[in-house]
């Protein structure tokens, strides 16, 4: 749909780019900046290939250095996948009729419904974890070194035994039983079918984050 413009406007294009994003005193909300440094940069074009990738990038990048949010929370990216369509035709018509107006409002709808989805995947995790964490207690299996194990997994979701005599800092057969206890109770699953140097994953918090 978009070609990179001249190799010697590129240059010139993208410098004015990051005058925009750096200015000391912008006028505009930040939403309403990332929304249009994002069309911009897919407008140039820069790369042959890539583009849509690192202009998605981009709003993450934005929202976290600007302290938009205290963590990258929000992707809208999914959005704009989603309803591609209408993603490139407002790109577009930026260009044809410069309605960055449209664009914008397209753009703030994709942010809305990202923050949305973000919501109810946080919830989501939290009523797992501690729904999980309930069943743990409540079980004649649990040991200290499993109720340990558990609470870090949403940092290592996927580990080794040997990872997790690391993080736990036990001996091998003690953080191999903790292992043991977490995958009898259905909490973490083995990935790979290997006896030995398996691979274990909290598989339920993992496909939630990727949902």
């Amino acid at each position: 749909m978009f070609g990179p413009p001249p190799a010697e406007r590129v240059l010139g294009l993208l410098t004015s780019l990051e005058r925009f994003i750096h200015a000391p005193k912008p006028r505009l909300p930040p939403l309403v900046r990332i929304g249009l440094v994002h069309a911009q940069f897919e407008t140039i074009h820069p790369f042959l290939d890539g583009n849509g990738r690192l202009g998605r990038l981009l709003i993450g990048a934005l929202i976290e250095q600007w302290g938009l949010l205290p963590e990258p929370l929000l992707y809208p990216s999914g959005y704009l996948k989603q309803h591609q369509a209408e993603y490139y035709r407002r790109l577009s018509a930026i260009r044809t009729a410069g309605d960055r107006k449209g664009w914008i409002g397209f753009f703030l709808e994709g942010v809305s419904a990202a923050a949305a989805d973000a919501e109810r995947s946080i919830i989501a995790v939290a009523r797992l974890v501690a729904a999980d964490r309930r069943r743990l207690l409540d079980s004649s299996r649990g040991a200290p070194t499993g109720y340990r194990l558990f609470e870090m997994l949403p940092t290592i979701p996927r580990f080794t035994v040997e990872q997790a005599r690391q993080k736990l800092g036990a001996s091998f057969p003690t953080a191999n039983l903790a292992v043991k206890v977490l995958e009898a109770l259905g909490i973490a699953t083995e990935m790979t079918g290997q006896k030995t140097n398996g691979v274990f994953s909290y598989q339920a918090y993992v496909e939630l984050l990727m949902r």
